[in-house]
């Protein structure tokens, strides 16, 4: 199912995610080049969601999580202030789609 509405992910993020297992997988694209990409992979639990409106008329959006060893892992990633296509959430996996990153939520 595509999202394309903000209210519609944060439901989705809070009420099939939060205090849930997953594994979580972080991608990050260097802006001076498409091929630099960092990935982050990790399990965990949704703890913690924020969106927030940003000077670029984008949305950050800001995940915190606490991971296996219950430490706190924040992840900050900048979304389309417009409700296009945000993310896609198919059988338990959601992938949510930023400017210049993506980040996948797996139960």
């Amino acid at each position: 199912m595509e999202i394309q509405q903000h209210a519609r992910l944060l439901s989705i993020l809070t009420g099939d995610f939060e205090k849930q297992q997953a594994t979580i997988t972080f991608t990050q694209w260097d802006t001076d080049s498409e091929d630099d990409e960092e990935v982050a992979e990790f399990r965990g639990q949704l703890v913690g969601v924020k969106l927030t409106e940003n000077e670029f008329d984008e949305k950050d959006l800001l995940l915190l999580f606490a991971d296996e060893e219950n430490e706190t892992v924040e992840i900050l990633m900048e979304i389309p202030g417009e409700e296009v296509d945000l993310a896609t959430y198919n059988e338990g996996r959601l992938q949510i789609f930023g400017t210049e990153a993506e980040i996948v939520l797996a139960k």
